[in-house]
């Protein structure tokens, strides 16, 4: 299993389930459709646009934000290695390649801190919902395979106490492997969701999944 396989299959069994909300600076909340929607757009983007295939490896610096989920999402769905910092063939941030607008949808503020006009570029909202390139094999981060992310990804989720269909409330920075598992990877492993909250950076919070 890898964690785009398990995504598809909780979409295609509740597409209206949220995935993600983002409570960083008000409420967004995305189901999985939305989600699926933007990983879409921005994995036309990275592979039509930006040329990103299965040699590349892609930087994602950026605070915690829903589209930051989008982002390693799209990466590991267009066939390329997630990094992290600035050490990658294109560079997602303020500094980076792809400096772009923050709100596409006027869905929710900046995250605190960062300028307005960066998180995707104008392209990517233009770009269609279905996938115009074939699936490819998904890529993984330095040192881990797609089916090594998901097995990680899977044992931090019983680490951190989330079970099948739960939420995880996560304040932790995406700038390491653990930001990366709790922002997205360990809630994809296990068909969850995510909360994302503002703090002091460091909480996580498992909450078990609804009954009924």
């Amino acid at each position: 299993m890898t964690l785009p396989a398990a995504r598809l299959a909780a979409l295609r069994e509740n597409p209206g389930l949220p995935f993600v909300t983002d409570c960083t600076q008000g409420r967004v909340e995305l189901s999985r459709a939305t989600f699926d929607n933007w990983v879409t757009k921005t994995v036309n983007f990275l592979r039509l646009e930006a040329d990103v295939d299965a040699r590349s490896r892609v930087a994602v610096s950026v605070p915690l934000h829903w589209m930051a989920a989008v982002w390693c999402v799209a990466v590991w769905e267009a066939g390329a290695d997630l990094v992290l910092g600035n050490d990658g063939d294109f560079v997602v941030g303020p500094d980076g390649d792809m400096v772009v607008v923050a709100d596409p949808l006027g869905m929710a503020p900046a995250p605190a801190g960062v300028s307005a006009d960066w998180f995707f570029p104008a392209d990517v909202r233009g770009m269609p919902d279905a996938l115009m390139l074939p699936p490819v094999e998904p890529g993984g981060m330095p040192g881990l395979s797609a089916l090594e992310l998901f097995e990680r990804a899977s044992a931090y989720a019983s680490q951190v106490g989330l079970e099948v269909g739960g939420r995880l409330g996560t304040e932790l920075v995406p700038n390491d492997l653990t930001g990366v598992l709790a922002l997205v990877a360990a809630p994809l492993a296990v068909g969850g969701s995510v909360v994302l909250g503002p703090g002091d950076g460091e909480s996580i919070t498992a909450v078990a999944a609804r009954s009924g």
